[in-house]
């Protein structure tokens, strides 16, 4: 018995150091990194830079018109964007290109801004947290730039309604 207790205290002994470093660092940084500095083309072809468009909760979806289930998420996305436009900006990234992507925005009455994740769709994909480069992908970022969550797969407009609810609710 005792020895099961010296593992315990000494693993404890351990983390101490590293639990106490974490504390002390910001939350923001511990929890939520920054929104990483991306520009891309628009479905016009202006240039946009992701974090210009902070300033409220956003919505970041990456979807790719050959993904089953980011035409079945679509639909719900469209019908959030509706309802929480003015609170929530919704920005789409198709991984498409141009025409492609511009079939799905009107076979899904797409109503947000869709920006071309251009030639390389795998760094974008990379620099914004989808290492395993599978979609649909999705982030909400907090006003102030910091990814609040992340995403992976079919999302419910239902959850990421609740999901909205709290960012919002968190970050006023």
């Amino acid at each position: 018995m005792n020895k099961v207790i010296n593992r315990y205290l000494l693993g404890f002994a351990l983390l101490l150091p590293i639990t106490i470093t974490a504390l002390a660092m910001p939350e923001s940084v511990m929890k939520h990194p920054a929104l990483p500095n991306i520009s891309l083309h628009d479905m016009s072809g202006h240039l946009v830079k992701l974090k210009s468009l902070e300033g409220k909760i956003m919505v970041v979806t990456v979807w790719a018109n050959w993904c089953p289930y980011c035409h079945q998420e679509a639909p719900g996305f469209v019908r959030l964007h509706k309802e929480m436009g003015s609170r929530v900006r919704f920005i789409g990234i198709a991984i498409d290109d141009r025409e492609s992507a511009e079939h799905f925005v009107s076979q899904e009455h797409v109503n947000y801004p869709t920006l071309l994740a251009g030639a390389h769709p795998g760094k974008v994909l990379a620099r914004l947290g989808d290492r395993q480069e599978m979609l649909p992908y999705t982030l909400i970022i907090s006003p102030k730039g910091y990814v609040l969550q992340r995403h992976l797969g079919f999302y419910s407009s239902e959850k990421l309604s609740s999901e909205l609810k709290y960012a919002m609710s968190s970050t006023q």
